[in-house]
């Protein structure tokens, strides 16, 4: 009798796993995933200058194909726009903060398509895209990101990743396709408000990314809340209501400072599918063990799943 109980789990739990949305798993990823140590002219500079900004920017990350490696199932890439030659060099801070492990977008895309054909039976890889073209006093002022350049970002995307992605037009009404079928695929994003949000909202249905349209908007489908603390119950609302949500365990190398755990538990027990971390690795450097992992690459939505569901990678 037990043993035909336990055939029965075991039978639910497949069938469990095989049901799963992408929207029903949580992982972990990496915030900035392209980003080398700042050089150590602009570092000293910068801590003359203004020590809290050099504390915040003092992180960096291993080649992205590692981090792969390691589990990291959600990325974050920053990419400026050279009008001189037409390409997307990928970095921080224009100028101070540009050592890169790809620093053009196209390398970045290339770099995570070869792995993907190493590993096609991976669960969906999100990549959220920030497009840099912020003023910052005493720094050179990036090329605008308008909507003919959104369009040629959108064609190196397409150059390197056609066939592999979970598109808006895909998704309609939170309908999320099932992690099956979603395997070895990518989605993206375009973590940006005002108006480069709504450059690309412009014909959103044959876009490669998802933009971060409002509630009340057709394309609204992924969401960003930052802060799992202070805005717990508004990350649970959406993934109960079937948004994708992206949240931040820690911030500004801050909580790997002190050990501080409270936010990176909140992310955890949110929902939030994806949980971004400069601390994949132990944050030894500052002198503790602080680290965001899970025991598996991939394990089911707390918020959305049942205690008998499994999930593997």
């Amino acid at each position: 009798m037990r043993a035909l109980v336990v055939a029965c789990v075991v039978v639910l739990c497949s069938a469990c796993t095989q049901a799963l949305r992408i929207n029903q798993i949580q992982f972990i990823g990496s915030h900035n995933s392209y980003k080398q140590a700042m050089s150590a002219e602009f570092a000293d500079m910068l801590r003359a200058r203004n020590p809290q900004a050099a504390d915040a920017l003092a992180y960096s990350h291993i080649p992205i194909p590692e981090q792969l490696d390691l589990g990291m199932r959600k990325l974050e890439i920053d990419v400026f726009y050279d009008a001189a030659t037409n390409t997307f060099p990928v970095g921080h801070v224009q100028v101070i903060d540009m050592n890169s492990h790809c620093p053009h977008l196209r390398q970045c895309l290339v770099m995570i398509r070869q792995w993907s054909a190493e590993y096609p039976r991976h669960i969906p890889i999100w990549i959220s895209f920030n497009a840099k073209d912020q003023h910052i006093e005493g720094l050179p002022d990036p090329d605008e990101f308008t909507a003919k350049v959104l369009m040629a970002m959108d064609t190196v995307i397409m150059d390197e990743l056609a066939g592999q992605l979970v598109t808006p037009a895909d998704v309609l009404g939170q309908n999320w396709p099932k992690l099956s079928a979603a395997r070895g695929k990518f989605l993206l994003i375009l973590d940006e408000g005002g108006v480069k949000r709504d450059h690309y909202l412009d014909n959103w249905r044959a876009r490669p990314m998802f933009a971060l349209a409002p509630e009340d908007h057709p394309a609204s489908a992924v969401m960003v809340i930052n802060d799992p603390l202070g805005q717990a119950s508004e990350i649970s609302r959406l993934v109960k209501a079937g948004y994708l949500v992206r949240t931040r365990a820690d911030a500004d190398t801050v909580e790997a400072r002190s050990n501080d755990t409270r936010r990176r538990e909140a992310a955890f027990s949110s929902g939030a599918h994806a949980i971004s971390t400069d601390y994949y690795l132990p944050a030894i450097h500052f002198g503790n063990d602080y680290q965001v992992h899970f025991l598996e690459v991939v394990r089911c939505n707390p918020q959305t799943t049942t205690r008998n569901c499994r999930v593997e990678e």
